[in-house]
């Protein structure tokens, strides 16, 4: 329901423009905060006993937004150079939503979520733009070439998170200031085998997580822009999962497949 609530929403803007923009992600924190992580490698043990890692997209709008209202995020999984398909480590989305059946981390991908100990609140270098209001959003994930309206058809290698969120009154945002748009919490549930679930492969596989584009919406006619589409790297637009595998030895890849991965998110 939320997810259909921001589309509502959404459809009252119009007149999208392209900005030379500046758009991040990283993990655990903001990029410019100290835990801020490219690369998070994780043993796919259980030691994490329950404690989701977090996901951070963050932007910096190239002017002042004064009405600043709602948002959405594109984010893409894939693992460059390797063999399709995407490992069920990444494999969230029910492969049949008609039949009821999860995939084996269904539920694992978790957002909206809470957003303590992350940026620097309503001052300092990644602040906040979601205070002050009513907030509401949701993630919708697909798995590319399970979905079924074709768009992605395919492509099992990869799989996109569409992020939106949306506040009940307007924000001002000053332009090149950094604000976190969105923390997504991965539970590492599957990792091991208990008594009520088998492991779901491909933990410690090797992928990069892109963000590619961050859309802020505007009420109507505001200055600046109604619908500002964010798609330039500033710090770094990707992170990695695993680079080096579970035990630190690189995964070897494609020699063409470091420029490929250029090329499409430059």
């Amino acid at each position: 329901m939320r997810f259909v609530w921001f589309l509502a929403v959404a459809a009252m803007f119009s007149f999208p423009s392209i900005a030379r923009a500046q758009i991040n992600l990283a993990w655990n924190d903001c990029i410019t905060q100290v835990s801020a992580a490219e690369n998070l490698q994780y043993a796919c043990n259980g030691s994490r006993n329950g404690v989701p890692f977090k996901l951070v997209a963050s932007f910096i709008p190239p002017n002042d937004l004064p009405r600043f209202v709602a948002g959405m995020l594109i984010i893409d999984v894939s693992m460059p150079g390797a063999d399709p398909p995407l490992p069920d480590w990444w494999r969230y989305q029910r492969a049949f939503p008609s039949s009821g059946i999860p995939e084996c981390r269904d539920g694992n991908l978790i957002f909206p979520t809470s957003n303590n100990g992350v940026g620097t609140g309503t001052s300092g270098a990644c602040q906040n733009p979601w205070l002050g209001g009513f907030t509401g959003g949701g993630l919708q994930y697909n798995n590319h070439g399970d979905d079924a309206s074709g768009i992605f058809a395919g492509d099992h290698d990869k799989a996109r998170m569409l992020v939106s969120f949306a506040r009940s009154n307007a924000f001002t945002m000053v332009g090149n200031q950094q604000y976190h748009f969105a923390v997504i919490e991965i539970d590492s549930y599957g990792d091991v085998a208990t008594e009520d679930h088998s492991v779901c492969q491909g933990c410690c596989q090797p992928v990069l997580i892109t963000l590619v584009s961050v859309e802020l919406d505007q009420e109507a006619g505001a200055p600046g822009g109604d619908v500002i589409y964010l798609t330039t790297p500033a710090t770094r637009n990707y992170v990695w999962w695993q680079q080096n595998g579970c035990n630190g030895d690189a995964v070897p890849t494609r020699k063409s497949s470091w420029g490929a991965i250029k090329a499409t998110y430059r």
